[in-house]
């Protein structure tokens, strides 16, 4: 009866070693699995951003050159105009001009280089690449406050930025301020870019009417923003914490690269 029980005994524990590795190895598969699944998702993801950097690149190319056109081609093709109707009001000086044709004419073509100027602006800011992201975003909030009258705060501290990334932050602006004037039927608008530790960090904010924090998050978070900010490395958080307004967190990495 010992004899037996001892069997038994050593029975039981070779099933349990044998339970105990079978699952050991079920674990170290199933953990493989993961791993393998997170490298994939990894990749994608990897490639998925450069994919959407080089996208990104590409339009801001175009935009660009399309500005430059606007800026040098058209716009100088205006100013010629400008100068041969003046040589006409000067064979004119004695007569009444206000409503005559080239009044008329003056006046549309200065309409054309008003617009001209906001298109070129609007698709790629000269001042971005030859003052910086800082002054840069300087006129574009000018702009804005001489068209709409809106009250807008900037504080910011310096910090260094590539023309890449300077361009992508300043398009994630250009589609909040844009968004704000469309929706927000705001009066003022606050802007703090602040050097946080090791991040940049940014606060959009106005006193519009408000959103619900589904659609913050879905309506002023914007594909064309969350692909900027990850390509930026960014993080976005979207709240609005009282009835009226919205409020927008995002920081992102220092760096120039």
């Amino acid at each position: 009866m010992e004899e037996l029980g001892e069997i038994s005994l050593a029975y039981y524990l070779i099933c349990l070693f044998i339970l105990g590795i079978v699952f050991i190895l079920i674990l170290s598969t199933l953990n493989s699995r993961k791993k393998a699944l997170l490298e994939i998702r990894k990749k994608d993801m990897d490639f998925e951003s450069a994919l959407n950097r080089v996208q990104l690149r590409s339009i801001e190319e175009e935009r660009r050159k399309l500005g430059s056109i606007l800026h040098d081609d058209l716009g100088q093709l205006l100013t010629l105009i400008h100068m041969q109707i003046a040589e006409l009001k000067k064979d004119h000086r004695d007569k009444e001009m206000s409503n005559t044709p080239i009044k008329m004419l003056e006046d549309l073509c200065n309409t054309a280089s008003e617009k001209c100027s906001s298109i070129s602006k609007m698709l790629f800011p000269a001042s971005l690449i030859r003052l910086g992201f800082v002054e840069g975003l300087h006129e574009l909030i000018s702009d804005i406050q001489h068209t709409t009258g809106i009250h807008i705060v900037f504080k910011y501290d310096e910090f260094p930025i590539s023309d890449e990334r300077s361009s992508n932050l300043y398009r994630i602006f250009q589609e909040l301020l844009n968004n704000t004037l469309k929706h927000a039927n705001a009066s003022e608008i606050m802007i703090d870019i602040a050097n946080i530790s090791d991040n940049i960090r940014v606060v959009y904010s106005d006193n519009g009417i408000g959103l619900n924090a589904q659609r913050s998050v879905e309506g002023l978070g914007t594909t064309t923003i969350k692909t900027r900010l990850h390509i930026l490395g960014g993080e976005i958080i979207a709240s609005n914490q009282d009835q009226r307004g919205f409020k927008m967190t995002f920081t992102l990495p220092h760096g120039d690269d």
